[in-house]
């Protein structure tokens, strides 16, 4: 739901966009016409408001007359006006994502505001920060300048708004998953208004809300609210806003399954957006309206609509879709088209392999932008510094001036080489000190990231090699096998299995009850590709919370798999796997038995192959890794080769704690 809402604010911007461009050009006619005759003060505004009106038009545009606003205001020594500009200088860069000089205007603007006392900007200026931060990932930062802002205007008595600082606080608490705390900054927003359109503030927060709701599956609460919404989008005419708030009514009832009022809320959100050409907001409503007649077993409908969307998909832009053809696979595969049900389904796959990407790019990117701002941080803080000393060496010349005029200058000179000679040999040993250790500190940081960076690089080999030998299996079960429901049924459990283990891989490691649904699901695929020739039974010790401890992803696979290649399979008669999880002081004890045909015989087999096995050499080299952390012998391998027992027991002791990366919930930004 929170995609759709971002949509919905994506689209009511463009449409704002289109409409204004006509009269915005207008006004900068007017403004070019005032420039001629104005006075100081009155350029200085004009090009300040050129500047406002040329954002959604010409960025550069924007920028010059920004500047030549702030030139003016410093040739006259205007200060508000150049408290102004600097502040729209850095809301037109922040604006078009150049947060680094954002944040150098916007700090610049706050310098000279407190200079000058002028607490609106101050406040202002506190709130554009939240705002910059936020959208570099940088919540608490972000938040602490909200609170400022709040906190500016409160110790003061100010008679200022804050709801905004409060409006964005919310968001921010939603997108860092700490609901009940957005919501008490909503209603806090409305408390605090001051304004005269309260009611616009009112309905932003009543959507704000419902979101909420959707998000937690409080579908009647949600439909509450955005059917109240209606009212308002009615009242002031924004058929934009009611095409948007009908499609997200339309959604709520399809979960709460009342079929007739879904369709009559969506029929008249697709006549709005067919009559007012919004483009991308059309794909939306055809996809519900598809979900609809699924839900409701109407394949002949559902299937004309699925078709729909992801024409319009096509026709706005969209190269790939997720949504779309995974409704189209659920459909189609419903209604037995099995060849376009999997036509959807590798559809969806190559989505999600490119959002795999697109994700990776975006936080290199903002791991960029962070550092861009890190670096103008650290610039702003030196040149404060060197005003310090500035000022420090300032104020000894005046002392120093002092002295001369009450002692001699030869008993002066000798009392300040002996000073100045101490210092600098103290400061000297200070620095030194400080940069022994900085490189300490950045020593152990490095040999941190090289661990982990040798994680991440094993975890990465051992994916693809998963992956392929899946592959491998299902190309031998539809290649040797007549049924086509087995074939499906297999690929789709492979489906499954490998969502999880994608979802999982942006993690060193998952928890141990994921980890056991992994095994699970790979040894039914293996069950079922050698058609039941093997039984199996994973056993967990009652002791042992599996949803507190993390493993590495896919330790245990290879081992598994090697069990039924080389142990089982080859053998006669029963077969039989069994997994353990023990609960010990320090470890997770991990036992693999099987009753195959043992080492000795699988070795004579492993001779005719072309090489090592490639998951059996990774997942080694992942054990060597996980030795660092405990001096144990962390793999023993047992071998039966008597005439009343064979197979190979191997125990994996796996250390229970072990470091793992921070996990972000990254969601909509309203």
């Amino acid at each position: 739901m929170a995609k759709h809402t971002v949509l919905k604010i994506c689209i009511y911007s463009l449409f704002l966009v289109i409409t204004n461009s006509f009269a915005q050009t207008q006004k900068l006619d007017s403004l070019k016409a005032l420039l001629k005759t104005a006075d100081d003060t009155t350029q200085v505004n004009a090009l300040r408001w050129m500047g406002k009106y040329s954002r959604s038009i010409d960025k550069q545009k924007a920028l010059d007359y920004g500047l030549q606003s702030l030139e003016k205001s410093k040739e006259i020594d205007f200060k508000s006006g150049q408290i102004m500009a600097l502040y729209d200088l850095g809301l037109t860069h922040g604006m078009t994502g150049s947060y680094p000089e954002s944040m150098d205007y916007l700090r610049q603007c706050l310098n000279l505001s407190i200079q000058q006392n002028n607490y609106e900007y101050m406040k202002m200026v506190y709130n554009g920060l939240g705002i910059v931060y936020r959208r570099i990932g940088d919540y608490p930062n972000s938040k602490d300048y909200y609170l400022k802002s709040i906190r500016l205007v409160d110790s003061l008595y100010l008679p200022y708004d804050v709801s905004s600082a409060y409006s964005n606080l919310g968001v921010l608490y939603d997108l860092m998953g700490e609901q009940d705390k957005a919501i008490d900054s909503y209603e806090k927003a409305l408390e605090v208004y001051k304004g005269t359109d309260k009611e616009y503030l009112k309905n932003k927060v009543l959507n704000n809300l419902a979101t909420i709701d959707y998000d937690n599956k409080d579908y009647a609460s949600a439909l509450s609210k955005y059917l109240e919404a209606v009212e308002y989008s009615k009242e002031q005419g924004d058929n934009v806003g009611l095409a948007s708030v009908y499609t997200n009514i339309g959604s709520c009832y399809i979960k709460l399954k009342k079929w007739d009022f879904a369709q009559d809320k969506l029929e008249k959100a697709l006549e709005l957006a067919q009559q007012l050409s919004l483009k991308q907001l059309t794909p939306s409503i055809y996809y519900f309206m598809a979900d609809l007649m699924l839900q409701q077993k109407r394949y002949k409908e559902a299937l004309a609509y699925s078709k729909k969307n992801l024409e319009s998909l096509d026709k706005a832009g969209f190269q790939l879709n997720k949504e779309g053809h995974e409704i189209a696979y659920k459909i189609n595969s419903e209604s037995g088209d099995l060849t376009q049900a999997i036509y959807h389904l590798n559809n969806t796959m190559a989505y999600k392999d490119s959002l795999l990407n697109e994700t990776k790019v975006k936080e290199i990117q903002n791991l960029q932008i962070q550092h861009d701002v890190y670096l103008k941080d650290k610039e702003i803080k030196e040149n404060e510094l060197q005003l310090e000393l500035l000022n420090a060496q300032m104020s000894l010349n005046q002392k120093r001036f002092v002295y001369l005029l009450v002692i001699s200058f030869l008993l002066l000179m000798s009392a300040g080489l002996l000073y100045f000679k101490y210092e600098d040999k103290k400061k000297s040993n200070r620095i030194f000190q400080e940069k022994n250790e900085l490189i300490s500190k950045q020593n152990q940081t490095i040999e941190k990231i090289n661990a982990e960076l040798e994680k991440r690089m094993l975890r990465a080999q051992m994916n693809p090699h998963f992956i392929f030998n899946s592959l491998n299996s299902i190309q031998h079960l539809i290649l040797n096998s007549s049924d086509k429901e087995d074939s499906l049924k297999y690929l789709t459990k492979f489906s499954k299995l490998l969502r999880q283990v994608l979802e999982s891989s942006v993690n060193l490691n998952l928890f141990l009850k994921e980890e056991i649904e992994l095994l699970k699901i790979y040894l039914e695929l293996e069950s079922l590709r050698f058609d039941n020739a093997f039984s199996f039974k994973i056993i967990v010790d009652d002791n042992l919370d599996v949803e507190e401890y993390e493993i590495p992803l896919l330790l245990v696979q290879p081992y598994v798999e090697n069990a039924i290649v080389h142990g089982l399979m080859p053998k006669e008669g029963s077969k039989q796997l069994t997994i353990t999880f023990n609960d010990l002081e320090e470890y997770i004890e991990c036992i693999v038995e099987d009753n195959g045909v043992g080492i000795h015989s699988s070795n004579a087999e492993n001779q005719k192959s072309d090489g090592p096995s490639r998951g059996m050499s990774i997942t080694a080299k992942r054990i060597d890794a996980l030795k660092r952390v405990s001096n144990e012998q962390l793999v023993t391998v047992k071998n039966y080769n008597g005439k009343d027992k064979t197979g190979t027991k191997v125990t994996i002791l796996i250390p229970k704690h072990l470091q793992v990366e921070d996990r972000v919930n990254i969601k909509k930004v309203v």
